[in-house]
C-alpha cells in the first residue's frame, strides 16, 4: 500500500511540475513524510526530484535560459553544504514554518510602487545560495523562486525548462550534502527510489498533452492557489510539528 501510494503521489507531483516547473516537489515530499522519518524523506525527495528535473531539462534543453542557470549555480553548493553542516543544530520544523512565511510573502506581498524592488539577473546568484541552504532544511524551495522567475518575462516552456535546470542543480547539491555532510545512506531505499523515479517520468510524459488543454491565464490562477496552499501547509505543519 505504501509503494502504491508513493507511486501515485509521484505521478501527480511530476505532472504539476511539468506544467509549472515547480510545486510538484512539495506533493512528493508530503507523500514521503507519511512513510519515512523527516531526514530520510528529505534525502529521498532530492533523488526523485533530480530524476524528474533532469528529464525535463533533457526534453526541453533548447529552451533553457542558461545565463540564469549559471548564476543560480554559483553559490548553490556552498549554501547546501553549510546547511548540511548546521543540520543538527537547527530545528527543521521551524525552518519549514519560516519557508512557508517566505512563500506566502513572495506570492501575496506587493510593495508600493515607490518602493518596488528591482531584481537583476545577478540576483539569481544570491537566490541560489538561499535556495541551497533552505532546501536542506525544508526540502521544497521551488515555490519561493517563482516570483523572481516571473520578472524574466519569458514564455511558459522557457520558464519551465529554466526552473527545471536550476532545480536539477539544487537537488544534486542536496544529495551530495545529505550523503556527505549529514551522512544519510540512500542505498537502503533503492526499491522505493526506483519506483518513484519511474512514476516521475510517467508524470512528465502526461504533462505536455495536459498542458495543451490549459491556457496561460488558467495556469497562473492554478499556480497561485497551489503556492498559497503550499505556503500555508509549510507554515502550519512546521509550527504544529515544532510545538508537538
Amino acid at each position: 500500500m505504501a509503494l502504491a501510494a508513493l507511486f501515485f503521489v509521484t505521478i501527480v507531483g511530476a505532472l504539476i511540475s511539468g506544467l509549472t516547473g515547480l510545486a510538484g516537489g512539495a506533493v512528493v515530499l508530503g507523500g514521503l513524510m507519511l512513510f519515512f522519518p523527516a531526514l530520510e524523506a528529505l534525502a529521498m525527495h532530492g533523488v526523485v526530484q533530480t530524476a524528474s528535473n533532469g528529464a525535463r531539462v533533457v526534453f526541453w534543453s533548447k529552451s533553457v535560459h542558461w545565463p540564469v542557470v549559471i548564476r543560480y549555480a554559483l553559490l548553490l553548493l556552498p549554501g547546501a553544504w553549510l546547511a548540511g553542516l548546521c543540520f543538527h543544530l537547527l530545528n527543521i520544523y521551524l525552518m519549514e514554518a519560516f519557508l512557508g512565511i517566505l512563500i506566502l510573502t513572495a506570492v501575496w506581498w506587493k510593495p508600493p510602487r515607490t518602493t518596488r524592488l528591482q531584481f537583476s539577473l545577478n540576483g539569481f546568484i544570491w537566490l541560489g545560495f538561499v535556495s541551497g541552504f533552505f532546501s536542506m532544511l525544508a526540502g521544497v524551495v521551488g515555490p519561493l523562486l517563482n516570483p523572481f522567475f516571473d520578472k524574466l518575462g519569458i514564455k511558459r516552456e522557457e520558464m519551465v525548462s529554466t526552473k527545471s535546470a536550476c532545480l536539477l542543480i539544487l537537488h544534486v547539491a542536496r544529495i551530495g550534502s545529505y550523503a556527505g555532510a549529514v551522512g544519510v545512506d540512500l542505498s537502503l531505499y533503492k526499491l522505493e527510489l526506483v519506483l518513484m523515479i519511474a512514476a516521475s517520468l510517467l508524470g512528465l510524459l502526461l504533462a505536455r498533452p495536459v498542458g495543451k488543454m490549459i491556457s496561460d491565464q488558467q495556469l497562473d490562477i492554478v499556480l497561485k492557489v497551489l503556492l498559497t496552499l503550499l505556503g500555508a501547509k509549510n507554515l502550519l505543519m512546521g509550527m504544529y510539528r515544532y510545538l508537538a
